[in-house]
């Protein structure tokens, strides 16, 4: 937020001009370090800016960035508050700076840092509150927060792996249909109008085609909007998270792609718990904040069943290994981890394991997709073409 001024400097000359600050009162506070003193303090912020930055949300990316500049001022030795501060200026007009001034203002307010982060409405990932609470009860807030930005960090990039793995088949498969779109609007009117509408002898593949061409052609701009709505409405049912969720349930069907989607999830419930147990938070209570994270339902109740027989006293290697939740080398890492008192470290070591694992399967079935829409893509363009020739041949016979 700008503000216009005018203050007094040391010789008694009035000064005026602009000064960026979160509130009024910090702005004042701002002028009063430049050895000056306040006089009037007024808002220039226009209400089309406060709207805009208000309605726009913070990214994932934000939050991610935001916190990591928090964790750096913490572990430099600056204090919270004046790190907070630091953030809301630096952020001015932006949803990020108008939630760490509501965090700046709680802990004015005498609130506890954990519980002025849930007050912001950031919508962080649940481990972060109770990671900032770990850090607060042992005094290591810095290491603590930055543990949860590693695990952030960690989310974003398996999101945007996702993405880019899922980019290359949407626009291979939009390809296609343009394609196929392209010979039924351009080629197969034409090749329709030598016919000249006598198709009686020609083969029914071909009748088909054919007339799905002109079908096409004639209904252009409702078939166009149709596919427009479609495409519409495929990208606002991905948005809703119930159906984010049933889209994921299905493609962990697929062979390749199923088995990448599991370890992903796998590898991100392992690094989500290793950060929690890093930070002492108790193993009942991390593993019920790690559960949260996992999004396919075959897994979701296998861990659930995991954490039922953990709280019955049941050892987390065995109870891990009676509902199969991982494989071998996961649980042997596990009980490694347990007899050792290292079992954060064993489970970070998991994670990693998952990731390159998933990293090599995500390139095979990258490697397998091309060739396979190529083909399939093909497939469908030179099955056209060859009705169309039918067609012609057809009608040379009858002709001859």
């Amino acid at each position: 937020m700008d503000f216009q001024y005018q203050a007094a400097n040391a010789q008694g000359q009035v000064l005026s001009g602009q000064i960026s600050a979160t509130d009024e009162r910090q702005a004042m506070r701002l002028l009063q370090q430049q050895n000056l003193t306040p006089i009037s303090v007024t808002s220039i912020t226009t209400k089309s800016t406060a709207g805009q930055a208000s309605s726009k949300k913070a990214s994932s990316r934000d939050k991610t960035l935001a916190m990591q500049e928090l964790t750096t001022l913490l572990n430099a030795g600056v204090p919270l508050a004046e790190s907070i501060d630091s953030i809301s200026v630096a952020h001015v007009s932006t949803a990020i700076g108008a939630a760490f001034a509501k965090i700046l203002v709680a802990l004015r307010g005498g609130e506890r840092f954990s519980q002025a982060l849930r007050m912001a409405e950031l919508d962080f990932p649940t481990y972060l509150y109770q990671l900032a609470e770990a850090g607060e009860l042992t005094g290591k807030l810095g290491h603590a927060l930055h543990t949860a930005v590693t695990q952030m960090e960690y989310e974003d990039r398996v999101r945007q792996e996702m993405r880019n793995a899922l980019t290359y088949p949407a626009i291979l498969v939009v390809s296609g249909i343009a394609a196929t779109l392209l010979v039924f609007i351009v080629v197969v009117p034409k090749f329709a109008n030598l016919l000249k509408g006598n198709t009686a002898n020609i083969p029914l593949l071909s009748q088909w085609v054919i007339g799905t061409g002109m079908f096409v052609q004639a209904n252009l701009l409702w078939v166009g909007m149709g596919s427009l709505a479609l495409v519409m409405g495929a990208a606002a049912a991905l948005r809703n998270p119930i159906m984010r969720g049933r889209a994921m349930e299905s493609l962990v069907r697929l062979p390749l792609l199923g088995r990448w989607i599991i370890e992903t999830e796998m590898g991100r419930w392992a690094s989500m718990l290793s950060a929690l147990l890093e930070n002492r938070v108790p193993i009942i209570t991390a593993m019920e904040l790690a559960l949260n994270g996992i999004k396919i339902s075959a897994l979701r109740n296998s861990m659930q069943q995991v954490l039922r027989e953990v709280r019955g006293g049941t050892r987390f290697a065995d109870a891990l290994a009676t509902n199969r939740a991982l494989e071998a080398t996961g649980i042997n890492l596990v009980r490694v981890g347990e007899r050792s008192g290292e079992l954060a470290p064993m489970l970070r070591a998991l994670s990693a394991l998952y990731e390159n694992t998933g990293r090599d399967r995500m390139k095979r079935f990258l490697l397998l997709l091309e060739p396979i829409a190529i083909l399939l893509i093909g497939s469908v363009i030179g099955l056209i073409m060859a009705a169309i020739m039918l067609a012609v041949t057809s009608m040379n016979d009858s002709v001859s």
